[in-house]
């Protein structure tokens, strides 16, 4: 989420985040390569700061000096956007600055709406939603001598969850002219393994009772981790996704760029899955919705508890400019509070924010031919239409 190895201790920061009276700017800007080009989001961010330095002009509860702070913080966004800022991957950009210092950026990996925010305290909702929706991984290498499990989020590893050594060697050596001995010192050694093993596995289930982790990955040698998998505990054997080539001693980068890989391949398998029973089971028997319409007609009355959408999909629409109504039909005035619609190129970010606001599960995904065939967008319902 963030392009930094602090990013879990700074989106801690954000979180828990404590007023100190200096306003706080929170920007976030849609910088999504396949909808919007570079030109485009610094045309968009130019705006949005003209317009917020606008109306803190017109403000009479800031004074001078915060303004003029925020004015600066300002400028420093657009140099980091224009000069540094490289998109990547990254669909929605983040920014949280103050004048005492403050100052972290997050790559967020779904659409998200513009905008800018001066309050106390960083503006957190959607990304406090989209954090309760990620998973997180637990990672355990283990060899005969050693383990460490380490927890994977939002797409960095970025704790030691527990280590452990044990005292039984690598391997054992016969010689010819001891074999019996070694065959008891080998079993001797064996037995030590088995509890070793024993331990890994009971703290390993102590941690996900603690819910340090949702899914786990092994990491170890071909001829470790068939061995270890006998002591798995079922839970963990049904939260078990697959095994990398690691171990515990292993470059950190290498362990987390082979975790993204059996993470990146599970949850596209998982998302598809959920697709296919959108599509197949919960759409006739009226728990799904499938198409733009639809699923905005159920986001308003709020009954959305996951949203589908294909992240290449855009669709024109209409928002109340009062009430935020939306629609893909153009209409002379709101039908909830009066006020005037809108125009908007693409609306898919404004149904996505909503959603966020309401608290939903987001699966976005790429090129999946039923979801596309079905409009390209869809939603899991709290309840029965």
């Amino acid at each position: 989420m963030a392009n930094s190895s602090n990013e879990v201790s700074g989106l801690e920061e954000i979180l828990n985040f404590v007023p100190t009276g200096e306003p706080v700017v929170s920007v976030y800007l849609l910088v999504d390569r396949s909808r919007i080009t570079k030109r485009d989001y610094q045309t968009k961010l130019n705006s949005m700061i003209a317009s917020s330095k606008e109306k803190l002009e017109a403000d009479t509860n800031i004074d001078k000096s915060q303004r003029k702070e925020v004015f600066e913080i300002f400028e420093k966004v657009k140099a980091f956007v224009n000069d540094k800022f490289r998109t990547d991957s990254t669909r929605t950009l983040a920014i949280f600055s103050s004048g005492d210092g403050l100052w972290e950026e997050f790559r967020i990996p779904i659409i998200m709406r513009s905008k800018i925010i001066i309050d106390p305290k960083p503006y957190t909702q959607n990304i406090r939603s989209l954090i309760n929706n990620s998973k997180k991984y637990g990672v355990l290498l283990i060899d005969r001598e050693k383990a460490q499990i380490y927890s994977v989020y939002l797409g960095e590893i970025n704790e030691c969850l527990a280590a452990f050594i044990s005292d039984v060697p690598s391997k054992v050596n016969f010689k010819s002219q001891a074999v019996l001995s070694e065959r008891k010192l080998y079993g001797r050694l064996e037995e030590k393994l088995h509890h070793f093993f024993k331990l890994v596995n009971d703290r390993t289930m102590e941690l996900f009772k603690g819910k340090k982790f949702d899914y786990l990955i092994l990491a170890g040698r071909k001829e470790i981790i068939p061995n270890f998998l006998n002591y798995l505990h079922s839970y963990l054997q049904s939260i078990y996704i697959g095994n990398i080539d690691a171990e515990p001693d292993s470059n950190i980068s290498l362990i987390s760029n082979k975790a993204q890989k059996v993470i990146d391949e599970f949850e596209a398998k998982t998302k598809n899955d959920l697709i296919d029973r959108l599509i197949d089971e919960y759409n006739p028997n009226g728990l799904g919705v499938l198409g733009i319409d639809a699923t905005i007609k159920s986001l308003l009355i709020e009954k959305i508890r996951i949203l589908i959408y294909d992240r290449q999909f855009t669709h024109e629409g209409y928002i109340c400019g009062s009430c935020r109504y939306l629609t893909i039909e153009y209409k002379d005035k709101c039908p909830y509070c009066g006020g005037k619609p809108v125009f908007y190129n693409d609306i898919v970010d404004e149904i996505v924010e909503d959603a966020l606001n309401q608290g939903c599960e987001i699966v976005d995904i790429e090129g999946n031919e039923k979801l596309i065939r079905a409009g390209s967008i869809g939603a899991v319902l709290r309840y029965k239409l």
